[in-house]
Order: C-alpha cells, then structure tokens, then sequence
C-alpha cells in the first residue's frame, strides 16, 4: 500500500513538473525558445552592421571633405566604437532579442545625428589639420 501510494505521488509530481517544464519551453532546450528566434536574432544583426558600416563610411567621408575636425571625426569614431561594444555585450548570449535591437536602434538614431551635426556645423578642418590665421 505505502509503496503503490508513493509511486502514484511520485508519478504525479514528475507529471506535473513536466507539464510545468513544457508550459515554460524548457522541452525545446531554453526558456521559452522559438524555432523562428534565431532567425530574427540575425536579421536584427544585419540591419545593425549594415548601419554602422554606413556611419563609420559618413564619417569618413566627412573627414576626407574637410566637414570634420580632427577631434570631432574621433569623438565619432569613439561612439561607433560604443555602439560596436554595446553589440558584442547583448550578442554573447548568442543572440539579439527585441528589446536589445530597440537600445541598439536608439544608439544608432542618435549616432546618426550626431553625425549630420558636425558634418554640417561649419567648423571646417584646416589644411594639414593646422589652424588657419584666416578663421
């Protein structure tokens, strides 16, 4: 009697923690892992690196027109840089999820802005990156 009572009590806990584990997506190896997750997780990635090769190509062709300082192409450089670590930070996991490529995204609009406004804040860069008497 004892023993067929613990094997039932037995049966219906292991029951439960199995319907529990399936309920939260534990039977496809992660908390509530998606089939289509990684999928999204590298588009999310591409969009990004096709982003920021633009910028850091804005940026420099913005220092080769003479739009930049010295100074400011670096503090440009420097966010792109940011923005490059703040990616490799929510990749380590192994993917990029929604609200990851949201701060991401967000970083990228005011990079992008930051850009427009020293390209076009009429500080020009003098010849050889001297100061010029003139200015």
């Amino acid at each position: 009697m004892k023993s067929t009572l613990m094997k039932s009590t037995l049966g219906m806990l292991a029951l439960g923690l199995a319907a529990a584990g399936a309920q939260a997506g534990w039977e496809r190896g992660g908390y509530g892992h998606h089939e289509a997750y990684p999928q999204q997780s590298r588009a999310y990635s591409q969009q990004i690196d096709v982003r920021q090769d633009r910028q850091a190509e804005r940026i420099q062709a913005a220092r080769r027109a003479g739009q930049l300082t010295r100074f400011e192409f670096r503090e440009l450089m420097q966010e792109q840089h940011k923005i490059r670590t703040m990616e490799q930070h929510f990749r380590a996991d192994g993917r990029i999820d929604a609200r990851e490529f949201q701060r991401l995204d967000r970083a990228l609009d005011m990079a992008n802005q930051n850009i427009r406004t020293e390209s076009h804040d009429r500080q020009a860069r003098s010849a050889y990156d001297r100061p010029s008497r003139f200015n």
